[in-house]
């Protein structure tokens, strides 16, 4: 065997001993290093807003960079707790949502449910991501004193806006199951199957704090009273 043979192999033997070296190196540092990961300082109750305080850095195993685990402090920022969240451990992402994902609106409103007729609400038709405008319809008042009105006059009438252009957040059939939206219906047919659109019958609305006494308050008297509440879609 010549020099240059043995120098060939030489090199060779020296190229998979490094190899072997750096993939045995990324497998150790892969299993048994550490790295840092947020955990709570203590106990997190659910439904808590989460803020940077809560939570101290902690060393876990590297294997953990690649679960679904939050990865540092600034990302549970306005994030709200799903379920109570004990100390000392790692966070998944799924026990700590965006405030908007899980209260369906932005924190500075308010999120409530009405029901409606179809009849009086675009034919019980309206969609996730919406704008609507909500109308109180009430019998005009009749002065006692005024004798000029007759019996057989016709009631008048009165109507009232007393909220625009509020967002909905979700829409449910008379039994709370998420309606169905027109498309779904239309895709149904026109691929032989009968529509299965179901009317909305609860309106989910993101409002401003200021307006839900107004909101209720129209929805008791339609209730109760003989009044209507009547809801048209938004001017875009």
């Amino acid at each position: 065997m010549n020099r240059t043979t043995q120098f060939i192999i030489g090199l060779i033997a020296v190229v998979v001993a490094l190899g072997a070296g750096f993939y045995g190196r990324n497998l150790y540092l892969k299993e048994v290093s550490t790295y840092q990961v947020p955990v709570p300082i203590g106990a997190i109750p659910a439904y808590t807003v989460l803020n940077a305080d809560m939570f101290q850095m902690r060393e876990m195993p590297r294997t953990m960079e690649s679960l679904p685990y939050f990865q540092s402090i600034q990302s549970l920022g306005e994030k709200i707790s799903t379920v109570p969240l004990p100390a000392g451990l790692p966070v998944a992402q799924v026990n700590a949502v965006p405030i908007a994902q899980f209260r369906l609106a932005d924190a500075a409103f308010e999120v409530l449910s009405i029901p409606v007729e179809p009849v009086s609400a675009v034919g019980g038709q309206i969609r996730i991501g919406e704008r609507v405008n909500l109308y109180q319809v009430l019998p005009e008042k009749i002065d006692p004193e005024n004798t000029a009105i007759s019996t057989n006059d016709q009631t008048t009438f009165k109507v009232e806006l007393i909220a625009e252009s509020i967002l909905v957040v979700d829409v449910r059939n008379a039994q709370g199951v998420a309606a169905e939206s027109n498309q779904k219906s239309e895709d149904n047919s026109a691929f032989g199957g009968s529509p299965q659109n179901e009317q909305v019958q609860i309106l989910t609305l993101a409002v401003k704090p200021e307006v839900v006494d107004l909101i209720l308050n129209a929805v008791a008297v339609s209730k109760k009273q003989g009044g209507l509440l009547w809801t048209t879609l938004a001017l875009p």
